[in-house]
């Protein structure tokens, strides 16, 4: 049979497991945001024989991708326009292609630049960087986010990574949570789950009502996470699963503490 303390600890453990997740998360999200500042957007890294898929701004509306053209500065890198459209967030002009890199391509930096047939933009945009490397090993050194520089995961798959953990932990918290209001309520027992202030005196709200023969007037007493008793209160207002209870002493009351009723 499972006892109160074993779900305590798994609630608690459950709880440590989530908010480390979370951390995680945050740090993996955070690393893929610094990356993609420091990595300037017109850099493409590649190894020779690799074909990447591209997208880019462009300096005005075109119908049509047979409009756009490339220069490359060597005759191993080949472009091939797929497809004109507006940017998902901004809604500029862009487009989309495949740059195939040439299997005997030398390690070095390349540059490319994409334009419109026939027009010479009065302020055009940079070309892109196109940085071959020799080996897949010193590819994953170059980048500037950690979690890819050390592993070869892209910071924002990392992140996903950690959300089916902080789901099930924090699902795993709420049924224990749940199993042991259930438990403690059949001990004529609740945890606070708030606690207010009114003119000198505190209100605290907790799991336990009239289905366990709570009323208004009913005393109740208050303990703290070591299981000493704190102060007593009185019920004020009980419904059949929760209550309100006031309680007038000056000591410090936190949500968390246990309410015990001596029925008995």
């Amino acid at each position: 049979m499972t006892t109160l303390d074993q779900i305590s600890r798994w609630r608690l453990l459950l709880g440590k497991v989530g908010a480390c997740c979370c951390l995680l998360m945050f740090l993996a999200v955070l690393d893929g945001l610094v990356a993609r500042f420091r990595e300037p957007p017109n850099v493409l890294k590649v190894l020779p024989g690799m074909s990447l898929e591209v997208n880019g701004p462009l300096e005005e509306e075109v119908g049509d991708v047979r409009e756009l053209t490339y220069t490359s500065s060597s005759p191993s890198l080949h472009l091939a326009f797929e497809a004109a459209h507006k940017g998902y967030f901004l809604g500029g002009d862009m487009w989309r292609g495949q740059l195939r890199v040439d299997h005997q391509t030398p390690p070095g930096e390349y540059h490319l630049k994409v334009g419109v047939k026939g027009k010479t933009p009065p302020r055009p945009l940079p070309p892109y960087r196109v940085l071959v490397f020799a080996d897949p090993r010193s590819q994953q050194q170059s980048y500037k986010s950690l979690i890819r520089r050390h592993t070869g995961l892209i910071p924002w798959a990392a992140a996903a990574y950690f959300l089916p953990a902080i789901l099930l932990s924090f699902g795993g918290v709420f049924y224990f949570s749940q199993k042991r209001e259930k438990l403690l309520a059949q001990l004529g027992r609740a945890e606070i789950y708030r606690v207010a202030s009114r003119e000198g005196e505190c209100v605290i709200a907790f799991g336990l009502g009239t289905d366990q023969g709570l009323q208004a007037g009913s005393t109740i007493h208050i303990f703290n996470e070591q299981g000493e008793a704190v102060a007593t209160g009185e019920v004020e207002e009980a419904s059949a699963t929760d209550s309100l209870a006031v309680v007038r002493s000056g000591q410090e009351i936190k949500p968390g503490y246990l309410v015990s009723w001596p029925r008995d």
